[in-house]
């Protein structure tokens, strides 16, 4: 009989750990660990981070849980709640490769928001999204919208629009189907 060997835990399981979120009943999603770790009394965004920042020169699925989690933060933090970290609080806490990905993220989300500007579409008002009350409702939309500064706000739908006319998805991560 040979020993049994457990496998290294996922990606997930690993921002899960970091999040201090239990990893024994399986993963959650990505948005969930962001919408934990994110708030402000929670105190594991550093540790958290640095879990990223290891993720990010990893084979495999890693990077891209990493990408994963960095926007979702990104755009949680982007709404601007009282009880959530703000992008100011999140930019010391970030590490090199952490920076890189950070601004890759930011830089899509923004080319999104340029072409939806040049295009005519219309960005939704973001003060609906900020008046959602409901948690669940929250780790749902907060994760998948950006709040931008002028009141407006930018989401997965304005997302695939610019994804389908350009073709252009987010280097090494977007909302589109692996090819």
């Amino acid at each position: 009989m040979g020993l049994l060997k457990r496998r290294p835990p996922t990606p997930v399981k690993r921002l899960m750990a970091a999040a201090g979120l239990p990893t024994a009943g399986g993963e959650i999603p990505v948005r969930d660990v962001v919408m934990e770790v994110v708030r402000r009394r929670s105190g594991r965004v550093a540790a958290t981070l640095a879990v990223v920042e290891d993720l990010l020169v990893e084979e495999g699925d890693a990077s891209r849980v990493a990408l994963e989690f960095l926007e979702d933060l990104q755009n949680a933090a982007s709404h601007g709640s009282e009880g959530l970290l703000t992008t100011e609080e999140l930019l010391p806490l970030r590490g090199p490769r952490t920076v890189d990905g950070w601004e890759s993220v930011d830089r899509f989300w923004g080319t999104v928001v340029a072409w939806c500007d040049e295009s005519g579409v219309e960005l939704e008002s973001s003060a609906s999204l900020r008046a959602v009350e409901h948690p669940g409702l929250r780790s749902i939309m907060w994760p998948s919208c950006r709040s931008l500064a002028d009141g407006r706000r930018v989401g997965l739908s304005d997302v695939v629009l610019y994804e389908k006319a350009t073709g252009a998805p987010m280097a090494a991560f977007g909302h589109h189907p692996r090819e």
